[in-house]
C-alpha cells in the first residue's frame, strides 16, 4: 500500500480503506480503519500523495517524540554483542507534498496506541508504549498492525547485564518500506542502570525506499538526536 498515488484512487486491503474522489473542482478525501473513520474536502492544486509508514507516536495525537519497546529480559555477557529483532507499531501518513515541502493529511493505524512513564514523574519522559516479542531472525509482520526494528546490542563492559527495554527518540527516526516496514537502531549498555540508544540510518533489506519523515525539529534537535541519540538514566529491564 505504500508509496505514491496519482488521484483519484482508492485501496481497500487488510482492514485500510482510503479514496480521494473529485467533487467539482475539489477533491473528498474519506478514510475507514477499523472504528475509525475521517472525511476532509481538498483543494490539492499541483499536490503529489503519498501513503508512507511514520514515526509511531502520532497517535490518538502527538504527545511524546519517544518509543518504548519492552521485550522479554536478554542477558548479554561481558565485552560482546548481539542482535536481535523486535516488533515496533505501524502508524500509516497520508501526506500531501509540494515543492519538496510535505503535509501530514492524515494519519491511522490498527495498533491501539497505549503510553508509559519512562522514569520518574521529576525526570521521566511519557512514552508510546509497546510490548514485542524477541527474535534472532526477521520476524514475520502482523497484518499490518507492526513493522520490523533490528536492535544492536553492544555490552563493552565487565559485567553482564539483563535488557529488556529500549526507548527511542523519534525525532529523528528514519523508517523503510518495501516487502516489510522497519528501523534501525542500536543499544550501548553500560550498567544495568544506565544506556544510549540511536537510531540509524540503515534498511534491513535491498530495494527499500525511505518513508518521508513528518516530525519536524530544529537542525540542532534533529542533530542531536541522530548523533548523540537518546539517554536511557532510568534502567534498561
Amino acid at each position: 500500500m505504500f508509496g505514491r498515488y496519482e488521484y483519484p484512487c482508492r485501496f481497500d486491503e487488510g482492514g485500510f480503506t482510503f479514496c480521494i474522489e473529485r467533487e467539482g473542482a475539489l477533491y473528498k478525501y474519506r478514510r475507514h480503519c477499523g472504528e475509525s473513520e475521517v472525511q476532509r474536502t481538498l483543494s490539492l492544486g499541483e499536490a503529489e500523495l503519498f501513503v508512507h509508514p511514520i514515526e509511531p507516536v502520532h497517535l490518538p495525537k502527538e504527545v511524546t517524540r519517544f518509543l518504548e519497546i519492552e521485550f522479554p529480559h536478554v542477558t548479554v555477557a561481558p565485552e560482546s554483542g548481539t542482535v536481535i529483532y523486535l516488533t515496533f507499531p505501524l502508524e500509516v501518513g497520508v501526506i500531501l507534498g509540494y515543492k519538496g515541502e510535505h503535509q501530514l493529511l492524515d494519519v491511522f493505524s490498527k495498533a491501539l496506541p497505549k503510553y508509559s512513564l519512562y522514569g520518574t514523574p521529576e525526570s521521566g519522559v511519557i512514552t508510546r508504549y509497546w510490548r514485542s516479542g524477541v527474535f534472532d531472525r526477521l520476524p514475520s509482520g502482523e497484518n499490518g498492525t507492526s513493522g520490523i526494528l533490528r536492535l544492536r546490542i553492544d555490552n563493552p563492559g565487565k559485567g553482564w547485564i539483563e535488557v529488556g527495554r529500549v526507548v527511542l527518540d523519534a525525532t529523528y527516526m528514519p523508517i523503510y518500506f518495501g516487502p516489510f516496514v522497519s528501523i534501525a537502531a542500536e543499544i550501548v549498555l553500560y550498567s544495568q542502570d544506565l544506556a544510549e540508544t540511536r537510531v540509524l540510518n540503515e534498511s534491513l533489506a535491498g530495494g527499500m525506499q525511505e518513508a518521508i519523515q513528518v516530525i519536524t525539529a530544529s537542525r540542532l534537535r534533529l542533530l542531536a538526536a541522530e548523533t548523540k541519540g537518546f539517554l536511557m538514566e532510568h534502567g534498561v529491564s
